[in-house]
């Protein structure tokens, strides 16, 4: 497994994220860190790192509801993948339960396997 890699995927995800929010793409900005959210699951680092750049965005949108959600994932984003017990595919969101596994598509899933090689 390339740490490497999946560390420079997400933070090029993250700069896609930025650029998207820049535009005032918001939707698919949120899209890029949900993006790199499941791939850096297994990573306690990168993990909590995604969770601080959700609230940053949760934050620059004052989203009240994000942002809870978003500190309550910091705390539990770096045991639980240190434990493994995070839900596979899970966007990382508030508006979803973080505990549920959500389906990964295809193309996603390719990308993980190409940066696990």
């Amino acid at each position: 497994m390339s740490t490497e890699k999946i560390r420079a995927e997400v933070l090029n995800l993250f700069n896609q994220s930025f650029e998207l929010y820049e535009r005032s793409e918001i939707e698919k900005s949120w899209a890029k860190l949900a993006e790199a959210h499941i791939i850096s699951q297994p990573f306690a680092g990168l993990h909590t790192l995604v969770h601080w750049q959700m609230l940053n965005l949760a934050i620059r949108e004052k989203n009240l509801t994000e942002i809870f959600g978003q500190l309550l994932r910091l705390f539990v984003a770096a045991p639980g993948s240190v434990l493994k017990k995070y839900p596979l595919g899970n966007s990382g969101r508030s508006n979803v339960n973080m505990f549920k596994p959500q389906s990964i598509d295809s193309e996603l899933q390719e990308k993980i396997k190409q940066l696990n090689e």
